[in-house]
């Protein structure tokens, strides 16, 4: 009797495996060093932290974090700056470009806050889109 209660527990743990595995695959197939297929498509903002430059314009999100995996100093709690387009000078980061007013500013200005929230007119997508949903509090 004990045999035959075995068997379908065996079956159903290694069907568990089997399916556990092929999600794995799947998951990584999608990515290729550690970034994102899609990301090459999707663009994000940058802006220049040089005064007299001031740039501020989109790359892709591929090159980006391609840039911070290779360039990361992992004993410092930030990204690495880019080389500017502009400037030259390595004084590029990431930034946001807000829906409300259009003002470009680095991700993270307003301390202890959203990392999308302008500096200029206080909107934050992230904030916006938690009360649509209903889940602000």
């Amino acid at each position: 009797m004990a045999r035959n209660i075995r068997r379908p527990i065996l079956i159903g743990v290694v069907l568990l495996c089997l399916a556990s595995a092929g999600a794995v695959t799947l998951m990584t197939r999608s990515r290729r060093d550690g970034i994102p297929r899609s990301f090459a498509r999707e663009m994000t903002w940058v802006k220049c932290r040089n005064p007299r430059c001031n740039a501020e314009y989109e790359i892709s999100k591929k090159d980006y974090f391609v840039y911070v995996e290779k360039n990361q100093d992992w004993r410092s709690a930030g990204a690495p700056a880019l080389v500017c387009e502009i400037c030259g000078e390595p004084s590029i980061y990431r930034a946001v470009k807000c829906e409300g007013c259009g003002f470009v500013f680095e991700m993270g200005s307003v301390p202890l806050d959203y990392q999308d929230r302008c500096p200029r007119c206080k909107f934050s997508r992230l904030e916006h889109d938690k009360k649509q949903n209903g889940r602000d509090g």
